[in-house]
């Protein structure tokens, strides 16, 4: 059997001559028939007819090489230049070029034509039968054409694997026309380099996985599709939400791994998360060259944006924003995807909860059968038909998971549901009640209604819960399921199905239980958050990154029946019906026959026990599926973990290069808090964690042969044991993120230090410069007042010569000599002692003026309230500003806040008791917050006190 392409190349080439020595150029007929009759068993057989009436028949799970090499045999088919061979026409001969056809029947039941072209150059293997019957409508597509835009045409054929991919592959295969699709719509994005010079490219899963969806409801592929919880990483952190991922696509992408056409990558984003990449290896390139033309048009039809030509510039590429998908082009287009728009079913649900987690005098529960009517005449949403392989009859689901809760918490619910009470239950929200002395009050409409079935004060409450929330006009959804709460933490959803949309109780498919049990997923959210305490909440928002509404659950599903009932291992087919169980429980783990009538298989995201004895193997289910809860919790604590511990070392990369920007010591002291109260939560969740470890006891070997079967099965005892090793693990990764926390701190510590020396260092020298300059001002104030002085007693001596009008260059007047002179001039000494008492009398009323100004200057009291108001309009604001002569202002801003100040001096005397203060107002304008005002008065002219001033302004 021919392995490589070399070898298909050969077997090509010798099919070629054979058919040409000793075969008549006949079309093969439309299906593949075997001793006259057409192949109708239902197989994915490849059947290949002969010139004769005999035919070679192949295992339908076969690989494209090993098919490619037996195409050959078949009957020559010339094309006829872009026109369909019909029998009656004479096919004209084509130099160097033969065709080989033969019809396959894939997995859809489409007829596929598997085309051979052999002219020692490529090998063209599929064709659809849906829109072309034969190949020659491809003779004139050459590989120039704009259909193949963004896949090489030209490969090297000796190229080695880039990738070190085998030729080991999976025995059993069937390619598809829907793996060809798939291969083409890689290949658009994602491709492996050539040569050692080029780049690599990688398509993320989750992008792959919305390009798909779209290509769904374009109907190009032909796969189903279902909901399913899918871990985000967005702008750093986390997120989870609920898409529509098709689980078949999934498992042919996986085919195309195997077959080494498709090589995968795997890596890690910032927060932790694994991501997978896939890119098409170069035997995957290879293998495009002999695709038709037609297949890549039909692709093309939802990767570029509408009525553009295909180039890389119109490629669709797909974007997050946080809560939807976008498809955007580099030219601009963009629309939204609806792949995150989870599908609505209409469904009647009656509350339900397992025998062994009631107690023997509880009430009954109530059943809605009579109201399963009412589903097959209301609305759904699906978008497409669904495929559905399996149904379920008689089910009833328990969606778990784990919750940090304890004693008190239970006895709190207890009476907070009012469990004493006469009327218990009643209508429950979450919403705090911030004036309960006002009269009435609106909420928003979806009110929970609780009925107490039974409960014990301090170890459990079990209570049905219908959910009133708003629907879409037309849906129906009878959302009543039953609520177990226990102290050790492990909550349960139980619903028993009465209907789904058309489909009774006997006939539930997992398409649609998948759907109501997203819908049963994110309710049971809401109504458990109105349920828990503020404390509570907070360690979930802590663990969940503020996204616990969308945290994920486990699943388990018990029937009565499954249709078509087959051994446990033949629903691990990794063909449709595996697919379709994954759309419900996710990844299999495993699937065991439990006796000749009952089985369960175990997924990661949970597990379906079907089967007449279900109920008595439903304890240990039930113990098995508190166990998995946990270990799911344990799951999200552990990447929660791996975010605080790469936060802590961002917060170490900060104090290693602090001085490089002033904002890193801020940024260093705000991380360290919010990383110490989450670590503080998070010990305290691992607490909650390990009690709840402590009175699980694995339950005993039951006797009942099925029972001992289910309990080697599942193995609880390893179970157990293995949830307890990670708690204890957790607890050493918890240790180790509080030491470096410890240590972080004392390294800020260090720079806090750092920083007071600093500080205490430039203050030591502006007190130098302080004292040196206050020495100059003294220095200076005395040489002042001597100048003034001298400057006194200058302006004495010139008032005094100025007396007799000697400047003035006359004779003195008559009463000058009479009054000055004679007494004072001609007497010796009279004169210059007249002058110097003239001289210090001057001095000294000068230097009363020069005090009684300096008094004017004292006696200020300054004021300074600290309102911390927020500003009811800044319109209103800038109003009152308006009507004030402002004699200042100015602002300080940073990253966080905006202050302004703004200074005037108030005009009205009488209003302010006799005095004009100065008022400085500072806010802050980025968050309208009136933060202090500042009045500056002299209280020489008014006799009010500090309150009388508070009180006027």
């Amino acid at each position: 059997m021919p392995r490589t392409l070399e070898e298909i190349r050969a077997a090509a080439k010798a099919g070629k001559e054979q058919g040409a020595a000793g075969r008549p150029n006949q079309p093969e007929p439309s299906k593949a028939t075997k001793g006259g009759k057409p192949n109708t068993n239902g197989s994915n057989a490849l059947v290949v007819s002969s010139s004769g009436n005999s035919a070679a028949k192949y295992p339908g799970r076969m690989k494209a090489s090993e098919a490619a090499s037996q195409w050959t045999e078949s009957n020559a088919l010339v094309p006829s230049h872009g026109k369909d061979l019909t029998p009656t026409q004479t096919p004209k001969a084509v130099p160097k070029t033969s065709w080989k056809r033969t019809d396959v029947v894939d997995d859809s039941h489409q007829q596929l034509d598997l085309v051979t072209k052999s002219n020692g150059g490529g090998l063209a293997k599929y064709s659809s039968g849906k829109n072309m019957s034969s190949f020659s409508a491809f003779a004139e597509q050459e590989d120039g054409s704009s259909s193949r835009a963004s896949t090489p045409e030209t490969l090297p054929e000796e190229a080695p694997a880039m990738h070190g991919v085998g030729e080991a592959a999976s025995a059993a295969f069937d390619m598809t026309v829907n793996h060809c699709k798939l291969l083409i719509l890689i290949s658009k994005y994602a491709q492996c380099a050539l040569t050692a010079e080029d780049n690599e490219s990688w398509v993320r899963q989750v992008p792959l996985w919305v390009l798909i969806y779209e290509g769904i409801m374009k109907e190009v592929i032909q796969f189903d599709y279902a909901p399913s919880s899918v871990l985000l990483s967005y702008d750093g952190s986390s997120r989870r939400i609920f898409m529509n991922v098709s689980q078949e696509a999934k498992s042919a992408i996986e085919d195309l791994r195997e077959q080494g056409l498709v090589n995968g990558l795997k890596l890690s984003s910032e927060d932790y998360q694994s991501v997978t990449s896939f890119q098409v290896s170069l035997k995957g390139l290879q293998f495009l060259k002999t695709l038709p033309n037609s297949l890549f048009e039909e692709v093309n039809q939802f990767l570029y944006a509408p009525n553009a030509p295909h180039y890389d510039s119109e490629l669709l590429e797909v974007f997050f924003d946080g809560e939807n998908f976008l498809l955007r082009s580099k030219s601009g287009f963009q629309r939204m995807s609806d792949v995150a728009d989870v599908e609505d079913v209409s469904y009647v649900s009656s509350p339900f909860l397992p025998d062994s987690l009631r107690t023997r005098w509880g009430k009954p529960m109530v059943s809605n059968s009579h109201r399963a009517a009412e589903s097959s005449a209301a609305a759904a949403t699906i978008r497409k038909d669904l495929d559905e392989a399996i149904i379920l009859s008689y089910c009833t689901t328990l969606v778990g998971e784990w919750v940090p809760f304890g004693a008190n918490n239970i006895v709190a619910l207890n009476e907070r549901l009012g469990a004493f009470d006469r009327c218990q239950g009643g209508l429950f929200t979450a919403l705090v009640d911030k004036h309960p002395s006002d009269t009435n009050f609106k909420v928003p409409a979806g009110l929970t209604s609780i009925r107490i079935i039974d409960f014990n004060l301090v170890r459990f409450i079990n209570f049905e819960a219908e959910i009133n929330f708003p629907e879409e006009e037309g849906m129906v959804q009878v959302e009543h399921f039953g609520m177990h709460i226990n102290v050790d933490g492990t909550i349960f959803y139980g619903l028993k199905l009465e209907a789904i949309v058309d489909h009774g109780a006997s006939d539930i498919s997992l398409d649609n239980l998948s759907r109501v049990l997203v819908d049963v997923q994110l309710d049971s959210s809401k109504i458990l958050n109105d349920l828990l305490t503020n404390y509570q909440r907070g360690l979930l928002d802590v663990l969940f990154l503020g996204d616990s509404e969308q945290r994920n659950k486990y699943c388990m599903v018990v029937a009565d029946r499954i249709q078509p009932k087959m051994p446990a291992q033949a629903y691990v087919d990794r063909d449709k019906y595996e697919n379709e169980l994954k759309q419900v429980i996710g990844d299999l783990y495993m699937a065991h026959d439990i006796g000749q009538e009952d089985l369960i298989i175990v997924g990661k995201e949970g597990l379906i026990l079907v089967g007449p004895n279900a109920v008595i193997l439903e304890p240990l289910a039930l113990y098995y599926t508190s166990l998995l809860c946990r270990e799911l919790f344990i799951r999200n604590y552990f990447m929660r973990l791996f975010v605080l511990v790469d936060t802590i070392k961002k917060v170490r990369q900060l104090i290693l290069r602090f001085e490089t920007d002033p904002e890193n010591v801020p940024r260093i002291r705000l991380a360290i808090s919010e990383a110490s109260k989450d670590l503080i939560l998070l010990q305290e969740t691992l607490s909650y964690l390990e009690e709840s470890l402590v009175n699980v006891s694995i339950p005993e070997m039951p006797k009942d042969a099925k029972c001992k079967r289910l309990f080697r099965v599942l193995n609880c005892e390893m179970m157990s044991d293995n949830v307890k090793l990670r708690v204890r693990d957790l607890a050493k990764l918890v240790d180790g993120a509080a030491n470096q926390l410890v240590n972080l701190n004392e390294t800020t510590d260090s720079i806090n230090s750092k920083q007071l020396e600093e500080t205490f260092r430039a203050i030591e020298t502006n007190m130098k410069f302080l004292v040196d300059a206050s020495a100059a001002n003294e220095r200076a104030s005395a040489s002042l007042a001597i100048m003034q002085v001298l400057l006194a007693g200058s302006f004495a001596f010139d008032i005094i010569d100025r007396i007799g009008g000697a400047t003035l260059n006359i004779g003195p007047p008559q009463w000058v000599t009479t009054w000055i002179v004679e007494p004072l001039l001609m007497p010796p000494g009279v004169w210059l002692a007249v002058n110097f008492v003239w001289m210090a009398v001057l001095c000294y009323f000068l230097a009363r003026l020069m005090q009684f100004l300096t008094r004017k200057t004292l006696g200020l009291m300054t004021v300074r309230c600290i309102l911390n108001k927020k500003i009811k309009s800044e319109d209103g604001l800038l109003s009152y500003f308006s009507t004030k002569r402002i004699e200042s202002t100015d602002s300080i801003a940073d990253a966080k806040t905006s202050i302004k100040r703004v200074s005037w001096k108030e005009r009205d005397g009488e209003k302010w008791l006799g005095t004009h203060p100065l008022i400085e107002f500072y806010y802050d304008d980025r968050y309208m917050f009136i933060n202090s005002v500042t009045l500056t008065y002299g209280t020489k002219y008014t006799n009010a006190s500090e309150d009388d001033m508070i009180n006027i302004l």
